[in-house]
């Protein structure tokens, strides 16, 4: 039996913890006169024997208990086809970069395939008695122990992408990092990466003349790519059967410049709104989609482009609330009285006939009627209540919309 993190052995000193307190909790037996004792001699004695019997079973679950809890932190394993470093043996790290970008292709195919089928490669030019660590840049747990050939290729197959984007820097820190102090740290590191710049920082790699770094790098094709950033709506506050403008901004990662690039937004799965766009090598482009929004209650729309291979990045989701009407509570100094501003307010909203506006005084609010409100606005209030304020902090937390006006 191995460990993959055997330092939390060092917490089996702790076992000292259930002694001590089985020697600080031992009882000590009460004086009682008695003319005769020679009927309650054995007695006593089988009784004391007992006691000292379960004080003795309680210290030993204690300490198996704590043992227990330390050994599974300590991850203990049992190897594999390959049972232990013979002579002669090698350890040998592998990293798989398994980022989006690894989706692009070449002229040989996919990359994180050629990445995958050259790591096999690599494993099976190997004793069959070496060892290996196989990584991807999930950096799980079952990574950091060392492996079979056999189970090393295994690995190396169910290798996909994701969306964890390692430096490399971080990643040379991390392959054979836990087994440093095991005495079984790999002596070679392989990496096959598309040396995508964001991950490239040989700076930061640190010095170890000990092992030997090879990187395999494996690029693609054309390195354009679409890449969806952003978007947002020219108004706040979506209502039904309103015109809507959205605004969408895409980016051209490629050294070509693209015309005709196709953009389609979905409003709940039905297509609503199609352009085109044209974007020069290397920037960055805001266009404008149309549409009306004729759906009630919790809304939700898709923009996409088609880049293949690249998929990730070629979708932006976005969900709102839209309402056929919207609530409006004004609150005022002096409902009885109302100052300029609160007619130049009122007449803002008494002009829009999908507006409700609701008046009321800074004493005399409805506290129960906040929660049903899409907009609160406060104006012109020099002392606002506390139970006031309770209440519009708990309103703007659950999503509401406030507007202050100060006095």
């Amino acid at each position: 039996m191995a460990f993959a993190t055997p330092g939390f052995l060092w917490a089996l000193t702790a076992l000292a913890i259930p002694i001590l307190i089985h020697l600080f909790q031992l009882r000590r037996f009460k004086r009682l006169d008695f003319p005769n004792v020679h009927l309650l001699k054995d007695l006593s004695e089988r009784s004391r024997a007992r006691r000292k019997l379960r004080h003795l079973a309680v210290l030993l679950a204690r300490c198996a208990a704590l043992a227990f809890l330390v050994l599974a932190f300590a991850r203990p394993y049992l190897p594999g086809r390959d049972p232990g470093p013979a002579d002669g043996a090698r350890t040998i790290a592998l990293y798989i970069d398994n980022s989006f970008s690894m989706d692009g292709e070449n002229a040989n195919g996919r990359l994180l395939d050629q990445a995958r089928a050259m790591a096999s490669d690599v494993i099976s030019t190997y004793d069959p008695k070496d060892r290996f660590q196989v990584m991807d840049g999930t950096f799980e747990g079952r990574q950091q122990l060392l492996l079979g050939q056999e189970d090393a290729l295994d690995a190396a197959s169910q290798v996909v992408t994701g969306p964890q984007v390692r430096p490399l820097s971080q990643v040379i820190t991390r392959m054979g990092g836990t087994l440093a102090g095991s005495g079984e740290a790999p002596e070679r590191l392989v990496i096959f990466t598309d040396l995508q710049r964001s991950i490239t920082d040989p700076d930061q790699w640190a010095t170890d003349t000990t092992r030997e770094v090879t990187l395999v790098p494996i690029t693609p094709q054309d390195r354009g790519n679409l890449s969806l950033d952003t978007a947002w709506f020219s108004t706040p506050v979506r209502r039904t059967l309103q015109q809507e403008t959205l605004h969408v901004g895409i980016t051209n990662h490629g050294d070509h410049d693209l015309v005709g690039v196709p953009i389609r937004f979905t409003l709940n799965g039905a297509e609503r709104a199609v352009a085109t766009v044209s974007l020069p090598a290397g920037s960055r482009v805001d266009t404008t989609l149309f549409f009306r929004n004729d759906a009630v209650g919790p809304t939700y729309g898709v923009v996409s482009i088609m880049d293949a291979p690249i998929r990730f990045d070629d979708e932006l989701v976005l969900a709102w609330q839209t309402s056929s009407t919207m609530d409006v509570l004004l609150i005022t100094e002096n409902e009885a009285q109302p100052s300029a501003s609160d007619r130049a307010i009122e007449a803002v909203f008494t002009a829009d006939s999908l507006t409700r506006l609701i008046r009321s005084a800074s004493r005399n609010v409805d506290l129960t009627r906040l929660p049903g409100v899409d907009l609160v606005v406060l104006n012109g209030i020099k002392d606002i209540p506390s139970g006031l304020t309770t209440a519009l902090a708990s309103f703007v937390e659950a999503g509401g919309s406030l507007a202050l006006f100060p006095a």
